[in-house]
């Protein structure tokens, strides 16, 4: 009768290993490319013509709980993962208007391929333009989204590498920061308000609260906390040491909750004519809450 029961539970055992184990597929169409596990998204790149910026949501646990939001009703224009600039030359590139869902300064898609690979790593490469409405770019980008394949545990990542190439003299500008506001722009990551009673923050410098770390030099920044599938997990920012002005000054509020490493929080920035721009991030999604001592390592081995 023991081993009877033995036989069940190992049994049982077994067929839970097996419907956890992952099953992987590519969604794909001219707009969008999606990682999938048993038909859920794991991470999904969106580069829609029709749409006004590209956009990384959602970033999923491996079982395909999703950790970011897209277009909540405070702001329209936070897309899970995404970048934006603030002002370039005095126009307004970030906030949308409500009615129109465009902004006075474009962020155009020239330009899009994805690769998706049979290990099930994947690459976006983008080709965007930065204009007036009916007027010629003042500055280009070129984009390039690697993920990388999941590891065993859930975790992967996505390095973002963006080359801006100025077309005319170009000043990038930010709301000037006050204490909880004003100073963001670029790459950003927006999570659901459901998040804020049970997500905590953790950043390099050992600080948890987003108001006491906001605006601070910081060489990474992670969220993490209880996810919609029972387990518990995070997403983290490293800013690499190669881009301009690192380590940046980060802009971290609790109450979206939202975080980017905004390279122009303490000042504008100008560039001239020809002049080139080029910014290295990776973005890691993990299981389990943030460990301090785990990112820290993280972030020596991207900087490497």
């Amino acid at each position: 009768m023991k081993s009877f029961a033995l036989a069940l539970v190992m049994l049982g055992t077994g067929l839970a290993a097996r419907a956890a184990a992952p099953d992987f597929a590519w969604q794909q169409s001219a707009t969008n490319l999606a990682l999938l596990n048993h038909g859920k998204i794991v991470w999904q790149a969106v580069f829609d013509p029709a749409l006004p910026k590209s956009f990384v949501h959602p970033l999923s646990t491996i079982n395909g709980a999703e950790l970011t939001v897209r277009s909540p009703a405070d702001h329209l224009w936070h897309r899970g993962l995404w970048f934006a600039w603030k002002y370039i030359n005095h126009t307004n590139y970030w906030e949308e208007d409500k009615k129109t869902g465009l902004s006075a300064g474009r962020t155009e898609i020239v330009k899009a391929q994805a690769a998706p690979q049979k290990d099930f790593s994947g690459r976006v490469e983008l080709d965007l333009a930065y204009r007036l409405p009916g007027q010629p770019p003042v500055m280009t980008e070129q984009r390039v989204l690697n993920f990388s394949a999941p590891a065993a545990d859930g975790a992967y990542t996505l390095d973002w590498t963006a080359t801006f190439k100025m077309l005319q003299d170009v000043e990038l500008e930010r709301t000037p920061p006050k204490k909880t506001s004003g100073g963001y722009a670029g790459l950003s990551l927006r999570f659901p308000r459901a998040f804020v009673p049970t997500w905590k923050f953790l950043t390099s410098n050992g600080k948890s609260v987003a108001a006491e770390a906001n605006g601070e030099k910081l060489t990474w920044v992670d969220f993490s906390g209880p996810a919609a599938d029972g387990t518990t997990a995070g997403i983290a920012i490293f800013d690499h040491p190669a881009n301009i002005r690192h380590p940046n000054n980060w802009y971290l509020n609790q109450s979206h909750p939202f975080f980017t490493p905004a390279l122009i929080y303490s000042a504008p920035l100008s560039l001239k004519t020809g002049e080139e721009l080029k910014l290295l991030y990776r973005i890691l999604v993990h299981p389990g809450a943030g460990d301090a001592a785990k990112l820290g390592a993280a972030f020596q081995e991207f900087s490497r």
